[in-house]
């Protein structure tokens, strides 16, 4: 082989060490960028830590070093592994939360909101069904099952869909399928998300939604009938 050949030879695996080393070090920033600037506010699930036997990502980025935010946008704590509703009302949780109040309702005993026992009473429904159906509801409906079955007493009218910030009191991290706190008394949550009231402040045509299976809020189009309904009324007393 020619001195030329060797040469050029070294120059072509030099160039290949090259481009492996930009290639990997290009896929590692754009991995931190990821992490770094995609904020959890659809989830609000704690970010996983990078491995520890993972050196070079580790100088790159650390997650715990980024910012987590709510559905609204507030800062929350990346680690957080509690019920929500402990952040949103800034009060502890309670011993004995839930009251099955053997009417087909829940009394939430910190929040004082009633919910209708059953998460699955209507059915898919896109925004403005689920509105009406929350209206509607009154004492006999949500049958046949005697456990969920709606008898209150309530007539159309004192119920309605809950505020995005009522059903995230429901969520609790520290819980997955469901992301319910314990002792919460309802019946199964259905795969998929829930509907809130809420709609987002510069683009009505979308509303807040939560995935109790995982505690997950995002946002969905209020068009498209592929929300479940959980009506909420407020605590007599």
């Amino acid at each position: 082989m020619s001195i030329l050949s060797q040469s050029s030879s070294q120059k072509d695996k030099k160039k290949i060490a090259i481009n492996s080393f930009v290639l990997l070090l290009i896929s590692s920033i754009l991995l931190g960028c990821f992490l770094l600037y995609h904020p959890s506010s659809a989830n609000e699930e704690s970010l996983q830590s990078v491995s520890e036997n993972d050196a070079a990502l580790q100088d790159i980025v650390n997650p715990f070093d980024s910012d987590c935010y709510d559905w609204r946008g507030k800062n929350i704590p990346c680690d957080f592994n509690k019920s929500y509703a402990e952040l949103l009302l800034d009060k502890s949780n309670i011993d004995s939360r839930f009251t099955d109040n053997k009417d087909g309702t829940v009394t939430d005993n910190l929040t004082k909101l009633v919910w209708l026992k059953n998460m699955n009473c209507f059915g898919l429904r896109d925004l403005q069904s689920a509105i009406l159906d929350a209206k509607s509801l009154k004492a006999g409906d949500c049958g046949p099952d005697p456990n969920f079955i709606l008898s209150d007493g309530s007539t159309a009218g004192d119920w309605r869909l809950p505020k995005m910030k009522e059903l995230c009191t429901l969520i609790d991290f520290s819980n997955r399928d469901p992301a319910l706190p314990y002792g919460h008394m309802f019946s199964d949550a259905p795969p998929g998300y829930h509907w809130s009231s809420t709609t987002l402040d510069y683009h009505p045509e979308m509303a807040w939604i939560v995935y109790f299976e995982s505690g997950t809020t995002c946002y969905e189009n209020v068009k498209y009938r592929a929300g479940y309904v959980l009506p909420v009324r407020m605590l007599e007393e």
